[in-house]
């Protein structure tokens, strides 16, 4: 007799697998009655979601995956698994890192899933999948939640900053100082092939430049770079500045995707003579070690605690408990030091 399989009792009950998926794991977004029959059909044929004969009666595994883009050592990468870390091991679990450097590393964890990774939850960080991914989220039959996620598709839980919001709080303060000409300046160097928040807070950038009146000649905007066309980072550096310089309207005011990227900037344009910030003002984004060493004006997030929240959303699904917030917003805030003034 063939072992009853999640398709037999999503056909029992005439509902989706994903559907069955998320019923019995007690997740949200799954009717009571219909949850009730899944529940019926499932006892009926025998179903259960024990990853394998030598699993613990419990069916677990106790290990987690997290799926982190490109890199564990960066910044927010190692700061999040840092949090994700200390709330699940505390709980018993041991975290596994699964790195992507590109999208073929991608490609090769979903297609070792549902059944081979042999854990009992994904963490991912920061990753805007294509529709046949979100589809295979959808249908696991473990919890899936997301750190930073461009998109909760797919996904039955997160923490995340609100990218777009914050760098839009940026523009405004900026146009409070008096700016009237902005940059707005990515990663010179694009070391991932997904999506990031880069793209998502230069968005935010343009959107908010947009309602506070900038018309398209006020706005500069700085893309970054492929890694194939990279140099030594001062000749990034010195290209970048010397765009700023030679632009029609020179901006007075100077937004970065990341504090990495202002660091180099800043030394770059005092080594071509513009103070900062007396001539041009300079903010940053995530409030790493180097923003307080060059005491500079950022934009503050906690990858640490955001991997603590997701942890801890992780350990309820896995508790079979209802989440009152699936999706929560972390906050960000605005620190001010001293590469901002008003405009002279």
């Amino acid at each position: 007799m063939s072992r009853t399989t999640i398709s037999d009792v999503a056909q029992a009950a005439g509902v989706s697998v994903s559907t069955v998926s998320r019923a019995l794991r007690g997740l949200n977004r799954v009717n009571p009655e219909t949850r009730e029959r899944i529940e019926r059909e499932a006892r009926r044929l025998h179903f259960t979601f024990s990853k394998s004969a030598s699993s613990l009666a419990s069916g677990k595994t106790m290990r987690i995956a997290v799926l982190l883009p490109c890199e564990i050592s960066s910044w927010f990468n190692s700061h999040a698994f840092e949090g994700i870390y200390e709330i699940m091991s505390k709980a018993g679990y041991d975290v596994v890192p699964y790195i992507a450097w590109t999208q073929a590393d991608l490609d090769v964890f979903f297609q070792n899933l549902p059944g081979n990774r042999n854990v009992d939850a994904i963490i991912e960080a920061s990753f805007d999948f294509d529709e046949a991914k979100k589809q295979v989220l959808g249908e696991l039959t473990i919890p899936v939640v997301g750190i930073n996620a461009p998109s909760t598709h797919g996904l039955d839980a997160g923490a995340a900053i609100n990218d777009e919001a914050a760098m839009g709080t940026v523009v405004k303060f900026l146009k409070s100082l008096g700016h009237e000409t902005l940059a707005y300046v990515e990663q010179p160097v694009n070391a991932s092939p997904f999506i990031c928040s880069d793209v998502i807070r230069k968005r935010g950038f343009l959107e908010a430049a947009k309602q506070c009146g900038y018309k398209d000649d006020d706005i500069i905007l700085m893309p970054s770079l492929p890694r194939m066309d990279t140099r030594n980072e001062q000749d990034v550096y010195s290209s970048i500045v010397a765009q700023l310089f030679s632009a029609p309207k020179q901006p007075t005011g100077i937004c970065v995707s990341v504090d990495a990227a202002a660091t180099p900037l800043i030394k770059e344009l005092r080594r071509m003579g513009w103070r900062v910030p007396q001539d041009v003002s300079v903010i940053g984004f995530d409030d790493d070690p180097s923003a307080a060493v060059l005491n500079l004006t950022t934009m503050h997030q906690d990858p640490v605690e955001i991997g603590r929240e997701a942890a801890r959303k992780t350990l309820a699904l896995l508790n079979r408990e209802n989440l009152a917030e699936p999706f929560t917003v972390m906050p960000t805030s605005l620190v001010l030091r001293d590469t901002t003034a008003r405009k002279n």
